[in-house]
């Protein structure tokens, strides 16, 4: 199916796990992201990341004790200069819990008792903001003006907003339609989101305002039936190198219902290419495209940490099968920030 229209944009967030153990820099996104971007270059593709600053900002602080923070530290900045020589992409993703977490000189201490940035004071808030997107910059050649809440915790949008506002952060690329979270720690409710490629908007991401300050470009999203995640439970059970993710960190353990909602009922989320739910990229553009219309955007999003031979397999059977594709960063869209 060929529609000229619709461009791609792939981001992923650049990021540890965690859970009980965060996994290493090397394994959880340097070298995720180097196979990935072996695969892009044929096609020259390129690529944005949402960089979790947070952790950036606590290596480059922690260092002085422990030298070989300093050493992770300095690998992931040369990697991101790199890529943004390169021209790929470098945007604001902000996890505030490393405020809380330390290093004992052995592991990181992840203290996830605030998850959320709504979980500071406003104050405490627009300290975050600024330190973060201030370490961002001594790693990227271009502007940094798009934003990714970590967890997806983007409501109340009202108490982040002014945050944002002064360190001139206008563009969002947190929402997917009819997503939505429960869990006391990671809440969010996407389910009223507007029907458009992208809108503008002030207090609230889901009320499209002609004259708004902020844009919204939401993730792509799909459908997914209980029997996926059943089948993904398989394979982890019974794990292939196929399937089995280049890192080796443990991701944080969701609530009860989280598990019982996606095991008993059809449910939405973004687009990815991690592990297995890569296999829904072609199904997922289909849907898309009855969606499409002038200026779609496939927008398909990722992390480093849960890639697995079998993302790069698909997503590259992907490319080759949409050729007509034009693949584009959040650079390539400044211009909406007036439209």
């Amino acid at each position: 199916m060929k529609n000229n229209k619709v461009k791609l944009l792939l981001s992923l967030d650049y990021e540890l796990f965690f859970g009980d153990y965060c996994g290493s820099v090397e394994n959880c996104v340097i070298q995720p992201t180097q196979l990935l971007l072996t695969l892009l270059d044929k096609y020259n593709y390129k690529v944005c990341l949402f960089v979790d600053a947070g952790f950036l900002v606590k290596l480059k602080q922690e260092s002085h004790k422990f030298p070989i923070l300093g050493k992770q530290y300095t690998a992931i900045k040369q990697q991101l200069k790199s890529l943004s020589e390169q021209g790929h992409d470098i945007q604001l993703h902000i996890h505030p819990h490393w405020q809380d977490s330390y290093y004992d000189g052995r592991t990181w201490v992840i203290n996830t008792q605030r998850y959320r940035l709504h979980d500071f004071n406003p104050q405490e808030i627009s300290a975050i903001v600024k330190s973060y997107k201030q370490e961002l910059e001594s790693c990227s050649k271009q502007a940094i003006f798009a934003f990714r809440a970590g967890g997806w915790c983007l409501q109340p949008f009202e108490k982040i907003e002014r945050a944002l506002k002064e360190n001139d952060i206008w563009l969002d690329s947190t929402v997917f339609s009819q997503g939505h979270s429960d869990d006391p720690t990671r809440w969010f409710d996407f389910n009223t989101t507007p029907d458009k490629a992208y809108w503008h908007f002030n207090e609230d991401p889901l009320i499209a305002q002609e004259n708004g300050y902020f844009t919204e470009l939401p993730i792509s999203a799909t459908k997914t039936s209980p029997w996926f995640f059943w089948k993904l439970a398989l394979r982890k059970k019974f794990a292939t190198k196929l399937f089995t993710p280049f890192s080796d960190g443990q991701a944080m353990v969701a609530s009860r219902s989280y598990y019982i909602e996606r095991l008993t009922k059809t449910t939405y989320g973004p687009v990815m290419i991690d592990g297995s739910k890569a296999g829904q990229l072609e199904s997922a553009f289909k849907e898309h495209l009855k969606l499409a219309g002038e200026g779609r955007i496939f927008n398909v999003m990722g992390h480093p940490k849960s890639l697995s031979p079998y993302s790069l397999i698909k997503l590259e059977s992907f490319i080759k099968a949409h050729k007509e594709l034009k693949c584009i960063t959040y650079q390539d869209l400044k211009h909406l920030k007036n439209a």
